[in-house]
């Protein structure tokens, strides 16, 4: 199961480099401008952060806490995986049709503001399940 999911990371990651060496190749040759290779690269860097976080949800292995720590556990990554998913959506589009100045800025902005609140989240999650845990152990 390990050996599948890292040759299918591996292989869209060679493709990922490929598509980027092939559309720098292409700017230096003059086929397309410099700033176009930027924002394609930019853009399909948002949608595999979009893609990937879509799949974050499902990433929950088998139970080893109590139900309420699963629950949260699941809680976080979903949480995480929508305001990453929205934040690679919202990443891909800046660079896609933003003006570079402002696609640089809001779309790092976009991506640090989503990963503080996953962060966020998932600390406040994992600090209530704890504290309800304490609570039901003093009974």
């Amino acid at each position: 199961m390990i050996i599948k999911r890292l040759g299918l990371a591996i292989a869209l990651a060679a493709l990922f480099l490929l598509t980027a060496a092939a559309l720098r190749y292409g700017a230096s040759e003059g086929m397309l401008a410099e700033e176009t290779a930027t924002r394609i690269v930019m853009a399909l860097t948002g949608l595999g952060l979009a893609a990937y976080a879509n799949i974050m949800p499902k990433q929950l292995g088998r139970a080893r806490r109590s139900p309420a720590a699963e629950a949260r556990a699941q809680a976080a990554l979903r949480f995480g995986g929508w305001a990453l998913t929205l934040a690679g959506l919202a990443y891909a589009f800046l660079w896609g049709f933003a003006p570079l100045s402002i696609a640089r800025a809001s779309a790092m902005t976009v991506l640090g503001t989503a990963t503080l609140a996953t962060m966020v989240y998932a600390i406040w999650s994992f600090t209530m399940c704890r504290g309800s845990e304490d609570a039901s152990a003093s009974r």
